[in-house]
């Protein structure tokens, strides 16, 4: 068994881990697969790319909001 420790000592986000998973070997079509199992992913798009920032490669990892659930939407509904 392979252990992986994460040392988050100023903090970690979510797009991060998981662009950094998938650099060390995850499967991002894999990921999104099981989303699906949420029957959600018609609210949603998830987006990744190879990027470079100061000579570090690393993977660029987003989850699109679809504009049916956006924020700017949100006082398109009623609180009654």
């Amino acid at each position: 068994m392979k252990t992986l420790y994460f040392d988050c000592f100023s903090g970690i986000s979510g797009d991060m881990v998981i662009g950094a998973l998938i650099d060390a070997g995850a499967d991002p079509e894999f990921l999104a697969e099981e989303l699906k199992k949420l029957k959600i992913d018609d609210e949603y798009e998830l987006g990744w790319k190879k990027v470079v920032k100061n000579g570090i490669t690393s993977t660029k990892f987003d989850v699109i909001l679809l504009d049916s659930i956006s924020v700017n939407n949100a006082d398109d509904h009623s609180h009654e």
